[in-house]
């Protein structure tokens, strides 16, 4: 009797369905990276940039320091009421995906299936960067000032790339819209990088492995 007790034990804990526990991976203020949201940053990045999933510790490491950053800017965009995309423009973007890469549905299907990303997944990282990129435009872009002499010093510095690429363009006249935004874009990103570092370090960050530090 006892040994039958013990096969019924035994039966009942092998049955018994392994329960998958998603570790916290880094506490970033009040919201929580989880293994799970690394893991899925890869594959979806992976998939968009149409490149081999890597899974190693430096890859993992990189992925965390993405999803800080999105915290940090999913915390000022939801105090600062910024908009988030329409799903109309994230329905857009997917499409242009779809158009651009894949010659039918099924070529589509089968890469979701390959990178392990589901197409809601997809849509939501495509939602997030049109918001970023709505936040990032909204909120630092009024702070950027491109003065002639920035112009000038641009076009002097990189008259032949810009050449190369803008064969029909004769003078500086002619670059000088191209050549304000890309001094934009660079301004932006420096403000852009500036803020997160003052939020890293206004921020309690804690990582509860130390591998991604």
């Amino acid at each position: 009797m006892l040994r039958q007790t013990h096969m019924l034990i035994l039966v009942s804990c092998l049955a018994a369905p392994a329960t998958i526990i998603d570790r916290m991976a880094v506490i970033v203020g009040k919201g929580v990276v989880k293994d799970s949201d690394i893991e899925r940053d890869i594959r979806v990045t992976s998939f968009l940039n149409n490149t081999q999933p890597d899974f190693s510790t430096e890859s993992r490491k990189a992925a965390a320091g993405r999803l800080i950053d999105q915290e940090l800017m999913r915390e000022q965009i939801r105090t600062g009421e910024y908009p988030v995309a329409a799903e109309s423009d994230v329905d857009h973007a997917l499409a242009e995906i779809r158009k651009e890469r894949f010659a039918n549905d099924m070529q589509y299907q089968q890469a979701l299936k390959k990178y392990g990303v589901t197409e809601a997944e997809l849509k939501d990282r495509l939602s997030w960067q049109l918001t970023v990129m709505h936040f990032i435009d909204a909120r630092f872009r009024p702070a950027v000032v491109v003065s002639d002499q920035d112009v000038q010093r641009y076009y002097d510095t990189h008259r032949a790339e810009l050449m190369k690429q803008h064969p029909e363009a004769k003078s500086l006249d002619d670059l000088k819209p191209q050549i304000e935004e890309l001094i934009s874009g660079e301004q932006i990103n420096k403000l852009l990088d500036d803020w997160l570092n003052q939020r890293r370090q206004q921020t309690r960050i804690q990582f509860m492995e130390t591998s991604l530090q």
